[in-house]
């Protein structure tokens, strides 16, 4: 799916001029799209006047704001507009406006006539953001964060033009005096300011209007960020034909749990065999037995040797070179509730000289290499990491804060220092590749997945998909993807405060059930 940083989209639309299709023209089909769109969702929505006021910028978003006045008005509406900040400073925009004025619809300047806009405001049905859109920078300042503060303070639907005015677009950061849109309509393709948080939560409802640019101006353009839709996860996930048996879907080996943390092991295996793996192994240390073999009755269990305080004992580790050099299993998870010791650390590093199929490392994994991060050069398989934006500010040496302020980069730079796959999960977990420069957000999930338990849940998940033979980074961004849409069903079902990591499992038959259909 396109999501396209603002540069990415200007040299979009600068190919889409270069073929023949021009600025004014691009103008015009934006404004076009948005008041079709507009139009709908009155019906929708059943606004009962159709009075709308259309606020709009200097710049070429404002353009776009003249367009939709002028559609709307030759629509039957009735249309007020509002100049945010003066006359239109770009060519197309003036040319915009001057087919608008030839209408006669009232037209404000709101610096000069706040009263009127005021009024404006208080008897519309709809108020349309046309200020700023995704070329906004720096700061709101006056009279911007009044006119802002009067919009958010109106109770007509609101729907931005590409990104509410006041949202950085790129980022995902925006102005405390921002827009609060209840829709937003994305010209052309998703922007990051779409899906990333805490800009998304200022879009509303997103809807994708095409404007007519060629397929063609975009696939030239360098793709820097993606997301996927639901029809692009489900062409990804495995296909189970009608003659299979369980050799086809692989084999996942999970090392996970502790005397302290035996619910690790127990989630991260179950949501394994949730995610459609043939075979699921539990690796653990011996003192669990029981309580494993009384809740993992479809896996098939392997207590082995562990340390006085009931984690993994290096005791285990020929019994693990043996396991791994049998060349059965397709994928290993470690780390899920694994304690930090020399023993599991010795268990780690084994499992990463040894494996010769994709290994998953999270939690106390993680937390292992961040006492010794030079085990991944020793690593002989693909590695994934699964770090939470804590873990991965362990990993890095750094603070939390600074891992949440560039997520993208993190997550890159990591990436391709270590040569190992990242998965920094949060809200709009991301997922970045040692050898692609493309970065995937992932727009599923919600705050109900703030739970102890919820990575565990993940890793497993992870895991079955890289055992049915997904390539690594399509298995890591099925798996991101699925996890949080499966919170999102519990969500709805049961409450994001009341809902648990094992919830998110017990839904996942229902969210395959959906692709299957």
């Amino acid at each position: 799916m396109q999501l396209r940083k603002s540069d990415e989209m200007k040299a979009v639309e600068a190919n889409a001029a270069a073929f023949g299709m021009s600025y004014q023209r691009m103008m015009e089909n934006a404004g076009a799209a948005v008041a079709r769109n507009i139009r709908l969702l009155a019906e929708q929505q059943n606004l009962p006047g159709r009075v709308a006021v259309v606020i709009c910028g200097k710049g070429n978003n404002g353009g776009d704001g003249f367009v939709i006045a002028r559609k709307l008005h030759e629509s039957g509406w009735r249309v007020t507009v509002v100049l945010a900040s003066g006359l239109p400073a770009s060519e197309q925009a003036r040319i915009a406006y001057s087919q608008m004025a030839n209408l006669a619809m009232p037209t404000y300047w709101f610096e000069g006539d706040r009263e009127k806009c005021r009024e404006a405001f208080e008897t519309a049905d709809l108020l349309v953001d046309a200020v700023f859109g995704f070329s906004f920078y720096g700061q709101v300042r006056e009279p911007l964060v009044s006119l802002f503060a009067e919009m958010n303070a109106a109770k007509a639907l609101t729907v931005a033009v590409d990104v509410p005015s006041g949202v950085l677009c790129d980022s995902g950061r925006c102005d405390d005096a921002a827009v609060k849109a209840d829709y937003t309509v994305a010209v052309s393709a998703l922007k990051p300011a779409h899906i990333l948080h805490p800009a998304a939560d200022l879009c509303g409802r997103i809807i994708i209007a095409s404007i007519g640019i060629p397929d063609a101006c975009f696939a030239s353009v360098r793709q820097s960020l993606y997301t996927y839709s639901a029809a692009e996860i489900g062409s990804l996930l495995p296909h189970r034909p009608a003659t299979a048996h369980k050799g086809d879907f692989g084999h996942v080996l999970l090392l996970c749990g502790s005397r302290r943390m035996p619910g690790a092991a127990y989630m991260a295996a179950k949501a394994a065999l949730r995610c459609g793996a043939g075979l699921v192994t539990a690796a653990f240390p011996r003192s669990l037995y029981h309580t494993m073999a009384l809740k993992l009755t479809e896996a098939l269990l392997l207590p082995l040797a562990e340390t006085e305080q009931g984690s993994f004992s290096r005791a285990a580790i020929p019994v693990l070179l043996r396991e791994l050099e049998s060349d059965k299993y397709t994928a290993v998870v470690i780390g899920c509730g694994l304690s930090v010791n020399e023993d599991t650390e010795a268990v780690l590093q084994a499992v990463l000289e040894h494996a010769k199929v994709p290994v998953v490392v999270d939690a106390d994994g993680i937390n292992i290499l961040s006492e010794n991060i030079d085990i991944l050069q020793n690593a002989a398989c693909p590695v994934a990491l699964t770090p939470h934006p804590k873990e991965m500010a362990r990993l890095l040496g750094i603070q939390t804060g600074d891992v949440q302020a560039d997520r993208v980069g993190i997550a890159l730079h990591t990436a391709q220092t270590h040569g190992v796959y990242l998965v920094l999960k949060g809200a709009n977990t991301v997922v970045a590749s040692p050898e692609d420069a493309a970065v995937y957000v992932n727009g599923t999930g919600n705050n109900g997945l703030s739970k102890g338990g919820s990575g565990d849940v993940l890793a497993g998940m992870l895991g079955a998909l890289c055992a049915q033979g997904l390539p690594l980074q399509q298995a890591l961004c099925a798996g991101v993807y699925l996890h949080g849409h499966a919170a999102d069903v519990v969500a709805g079902e049961l409450s994001r405060t009341g809902m648990l990591p094992t919830d998110v499992i017990e839904a996942l038959a229902r969210v395959f059930a959906a692709f299957e259909h």
